[in-house]
């Protein structure tokens, strides 16, 4: 689907937002700088994360809480264990407990893909880029690849892609 522009995204993300619950799995994937971060923010905001808690990227931390969501919003970037040339770093993820987490709060993930699986399985996966050649391309505009991975993540799927137009 295309994101004409940060209102486009914040819409898509407030879609999912409405339909979240504790235990869901999203994975973002995308470039550096596509927007998952934003993206991030977007959905924390429609989950009642107040507008003076920041919303950024947990890239040093690797994981970063949000109790004041509804539901709690756990937010990763595991980009620092997806060492260039190796495996990932499947004892680096277990220490943060973040399968564990899921239990009791949304998680959603930045660089996850290595990772689904030993975080119980994608419910949804979401791919951010910048457009194509030939696609309407604003300096906010993005692509964003939609997948829902079981009956749960169909249904979440289909809330970010919104009401089928006619």
């Amino acid at each position: 689907m295309h994101l004409d522009d940060e209102h486009a995204t914040a819409a898509a993300a407030s879609r999912l937002g409405a339909e979240l619950r504790a235990g869901d799995l999203v994975v973002l994937s995308g470039p550096l700088g596509a927007g998952k971060t934003a993206f991030v923010r977007h959905l924390a905001r429609s989950l009642g994360v107040p507008g003076d808690v920041p919303v950024t990227s947990p890239t040093f931390a690797l994981a970063q809480d949000y109790p004041e969501a509804t539901p709690v919003l756990v937010h990763a970037d595991l980009y620092r264990l997806l060492p260039e040339g190796a495996p990932p770093d499947l004892a680096g993820l277990a220490e943060l407990g973040l399968r564990e987490a899921r239990s009791g709060a949304a998680l959603v993930v930045e660089w996850g893909e290595a990772f689904a699986d030993a975080l119980g399985g994608a419910t949804l996966r979401l791919t951010i880029a910048f457009p194509r050649d030939g696609a309407p391309a604003g300096k906010d505009a993005r692509a964003l690849e939609v997948e829902g991975v079981g009956e749960r993540g169909v249904q979440l799927a289909a809330a970010v892609a919104g009401p089928a137009r006619t």
